[in-house]
């Protein structure tokens, strides 16, 4: 399950990007300006974005620039007309990851869209094993030491990034910005209770909580359940 950002000011194409991805079980957010685009790549976590060449604010090419210049690592698929070499060599240059042309079956897009998630961050859409913990992406659970526990869709979203990022406590305000949309206001209550609400279904009397917490780092996925 990753967060992707669709630029497509191709009000239909856009619309049927946005369901195929959900389909995949992506979270997707979807901006047809090529400047607010920009803006929300840079500042709100993302694990894939899909970007058109042309758009109106900022044209792709500039996005991707634009964008690596500020130091952004995560993965782009250039969507576009444009089939000669030459343009994909531009938007490969400009920082780009891949380059699909116009027209494209959503079959294609979809196998693109794996790979750049496997080559980024080793995204596995079956399942994720660590430790005691696996995450059943089909039936959205989580598994511990064989157990399935049922969850919603962003209290699985909140287990997957801390499991991802097991290495370390992740703050309050990264977690916030990868597993909620951008244009919600949420704050740190909203997370405590969600956070809160994964621990009762999950948690066992008697052995340590599947989250752990720090004032001033924030949360991460306790050890005992990750050796």
């Amino acid at each position: 399950m990753a967060k992707v950002l669709v630029i497509e000011d191709d009000l239909s194409l856009a619309a049927a990007l946005n369901e195929f991805l959900q389909s995949e079980g992506h979270r997707v957010e979807v901006v047809h300006n090529g400047s607010d685009g920009l803006d929300l790549l840079k500042f709100s976590g993302f694990d894939l974005a899909l970007i058109d060449w042309q758009l109106p604010g900022m044209q792709g090419p500039d996005i991707c620039h634009e964008y690596r210049q500020y130091g952004g690592k995560t993965p782009i698929l250039m969507l576009t007309q444009k089939a000669r070499i030459e343009d994909k060599e531009t938007g490969l240059d400009k920082g780009a990851d891949d380059y699909l042309p116009k027209p494209f079956e959503i079959r294609e897009l979809g196998a693109r869209v794996r790979a750049l998630l496997r080559r980024s961050s080793a995204f596995n859409t079956t399942a994720l094993e660590k430790g005691k913990l696996s995450l059943d992406y089909g039936r959205q659970s989580v598994v511990i030491e064989g157990r399935p526990v049922q969850l919603m869709a962003r209290e699985f979203a909140v287990v997957e990034f801390l499991l991802r990022n097991s290495q370390a406590y992740v703050s309050s305000d990264r977690l916030i910005l990868h597993v909620w949309e951008s244009d919600t206001e949420v704050g740190n209550e909203a997370l405590r209770v969600c956070i809160n609400r994964i621990r009762k279904k999950v948690d066992q009397e008697g052995k340590p909580s599947l989250i752990a917490s720090s004032k001033g780092q924030g949360y991460k996925i306790a050890d005992d359940y990750l050796n």
